[in-house]
């Protein structure tokens, strides 16, 4: 039998302007609205991805709140309340964000000299995340460190900051170099258990985490805007500096692999009207594999591919298809011109042994449509609203600058409804051997998203991530790489 509400969960009706209702829907309202503050009050977080956050569905998240405005009125309300006057007082990792101040002008008593452009103008990039630290550390009055995520996603690396906190950090919600926002929250209650006195702000950049300020306390002044700035100055920095990246790798990388770590885009992305996120596995060698997404006013492009061979020879060949695939956007050519002028590139190398499968695809988000051509990779897979999982079926060319290969390309087309996920791997994927000596496959695929958290891009791509690694002790013989398109 539910249990009854409680006089104070009424009041908090009354004060939040919330329903009467039964003591799970309160709970369910709190949970939404906690998960907001530990996401930071981030405009970029999608509605999916606080649903997701909070563990509950999207149909809850809107019979509370059925716009952002409802769910930004009942965050002020609680600010106003007088017990949550010492929110963020408790080392609950939770820190409340100020309005929006302009640059330069982004503490409470004063203004702090922390403007991105005046940054890399009076800053060497080399000691950008110091100055941040520092900054922090005078706005909140309190010891501060900023960790980056490693480039596997296994741990949180100390960039800068006192050595009184640890050095590495196991485990965060992330697909390599990025944390992924939904998974902050639990993150947070493990983090509380590890270090109780630390709070933890994260540095956000157009919807992505990218590391994270963590306190020692609670710092006296909000640091979200502080960690906002500094997320924009780090990102730039790191075009100018090899100190962020030699920070962000726990061991050395092979030539390949680290060819192929600069090809990649962000990890995680949202484009009109879908949710996008890719993996790779293993990061540290190998160096075949790339993935590729980009939005234009034309709409949007997703590829991914393989090429063949090993190590330095496959990461050039990798590079050189992906080459010919960007210049072909920025001309402005269709997907089918943009095929040919990838598997002319691989025939100009002029070597028999070369050819790179490929999965390339157009998302048009006014039509809900995505046009695609298979050449020579897996089949992708679709997941329905309901969780039924199928095949993504279409005619299979063959891989792009293979001797005697056929050069005509007929793209496949599909409406994609809401809630639909898209989901394209590597070889490398479905060829994993498992304990009980079978491949992964797409058997695999299904279960993994079976055991997703939530629905969102990020949480599939990393519930296959982690079923792939968990599959056989043995590390991968092969590229993995796996992205995931959810439509909204």
């Amino acid at each position: 039998m539910t249990e009854p509400a409680k006089a104070s969960d009424l009041e908090f009706a009354v004060e939040t302007g919330a329903p009467f209702t039964r003591a799970d829907a309160l709970a369910s309202r709190q949970r939404i609205l906690e998960a907001a503050i530990a996401l930071g009050g981030d405009r970029g977080v999608t509605m999916s991805e606080l649903a997701a956050a909070a563990g509950v569905g999207r149909s809850t998240l809107y019979r509370h709140f059925p716009t952002r405005r409802a769910l930004e009125q009942a965050l002020d309300g609680l600010e106003g309340r007088p017990e949550d006057s010492t929110r963020g007082r408790e080392p609950a990792g939770e820190v409340a964000t100020l309005p929006y101040r302009s640059p330069g002008h982004l503490g409470r008593q004063a203004p702090l000299s922390l403007e991105v452009t005046r940054i890399l103008d009076e800053v060497p990039p080399h000691l950008v995340a110091d100055q941040l630290v520092a900054e922090a550390r005078r706005a909140g009055g309190v010891a501060v460190a900023l960790y980056v995520v490693d480039i596997d996603g296994s741990h949180l690396l100390r960039l800068a900051g006192s050595e009184e906190f640890p050095g590495r950090l196991d485990a965060p919600p992330a697909l390599g170099p990025e944390i992924v926002p939904e998974g902050l929250p639990t993150f947070y209650k493990r983090l509380q258990e590890k270090l109780p006195g630390c709070v933890a702000e994260p540095l956000w950049l157009r919807g992505r985490v990218t590391g994270l300020l963590l306190c020692m306390g609670v710092p006296r002044s909000p640091l979200a805007d502080i960690a906002k700035q500094g997320a924009a100055a780090l990102e730039l920095a790191n075009e100018y500096t090899d100190f962020i990246e030699a920070t962000r790798r726990r061991k050395p990388t092979t030539a390949a692999a680290e060819i192929q770590q600069n090809l990649f885009p962000p990890r995680v992305a949202r484009m009109a009207g879908v949710q996008l996120a890719g993996a790779l596995l293993p990061a540290y060698e190998v160096g075949g594999d790339w993935f590729d997404f980009v939005e234009n006013r034309d709409g949007a492009w997703l590829a991914v591919a393989d090429a063949a061979g090993s190590g330095p020879t496959a990461a050039g060949l990798g590079a050189a298809a992906l080459g010919a695939l960007r210049a072909a956007r920025r001309r402005g050519e269709d997907l089918i011109s943009a095929l040919e002028s990838i598997d002319e590139t691989v025939r100009r190398l002029d070597n028999a042994a070369f050819f790179v499968t490929a999965w390339v695809a157009r998302w048009r988000a006014a039509t809900a449509t995505l046009t695609w051509a298979n050449c020579g990779a897996p089949a992708a897979y679709l997941v329905s609203s309901d969780g039924d999982f199928e095949e993504l079926e279409g005619p299979m060319h063959e891989p792009l600058g293979a001797a005697g290969a056929d050069r005509s390309f007929s793209p496949s087309r599909r409406r994609l409804r809401s809630g639909e996920r898209l989901i394209v791997v590597t070889n490398g994927i479905t060829a994993r051997h498992m304990e009980d000596g079978n491949h992964f496959g797409a058997d695999g695929i299904r279960e993994a998203v079976e055991q997703a958290e939530s629905r969102t891009a990020a949480s599939t791509a990393m519930a296959i991530q982690q079923a792939v690694t968990d599959c056989w002790r043995e590390p991968l013989q092969d590229d993995g790489t796996v992205v995931v398109l959810a439509v909204e």
